[in-house]
């Protein structure tokens, strides 16, 4: 059974189906504008570099804790940015998932996951601070920054774990067989 993918004309709008498994280029025969991939095969890709990108910004924002545990804070300070860099991608790709879902099962998991990855940023960012404000001796400053970085981590905590492409795509197909 060949796939079916749907692509939408970045000008008026237009969609287009298209069966098979190559990203074929869509002109679009109203405007002449390139269609590009939409719907549920562009929500699964989006999430994929998502979670990609969001596997990073973990192992970043971890390794810089670590460092903030050994007092290099200039050096942390750069891995919290790095991190927070990441986890801004992140939640772009996680919402143009949201936004591309076809089904509820993806458009839940994308959703929780983009919520997650917001928190995340935020603790990096408020981390960044933390580690200027104890570069510049602002002590006070920086345990704030602290405690509201806490506080972002915590409220991470409420959204469980990301999804893996891979468990997304079950989650999905679990999903298209009930409803056949």
């Amino acid at each position: 059974m060949e796939q079916s993918q749907t692509y939408r004309c970045d000008g008026c709008g237009s969609e287009y189906r298209v069966l098979g498994d190559s990203q074929p280029k869509i002109v679009c025969r109203d405007c002449e504008r390139e269609a590009t991939l939409s719907g549920t095969a562009a929500a699964q890709r989006a999430y994929h570099v998502g979670y990609i990108r969001y596997r990073e910004a973990r192992r970043q924002l971890s390794d810089a804790l670590a460092t903030v545990e050994d007092e290099e804070m200039a050096l942390a300070r750069g891995g919290f940015d790095s991190a927070a860099s990441d986890f801004e991608e992140s939640v772009e790709e996680f919402t143009t998932a949201v936004r591309e879902a076809d089904d509820n099962a993806l458009t839940e998991l994308s959703e929780r996951a983009r919520k997650k990855a917001t928190c995340f940023w935020q603790a990096a960012e408020w981390l960044s601070g933390m580690t200027y404000a104890s570069e510049q001796g602002e002590s006070t400053q920086a345990s704030q920054y602290r405690h509201d970085a806490e506080n972002r981590l915590q409220a991470a905590t409420e959204y469980g774990t990301v999804s893996s492409p891979d468990e997304l795509l079950q989650t999905t197909e679990t999903e298209v067989q009930s409803d056949t």
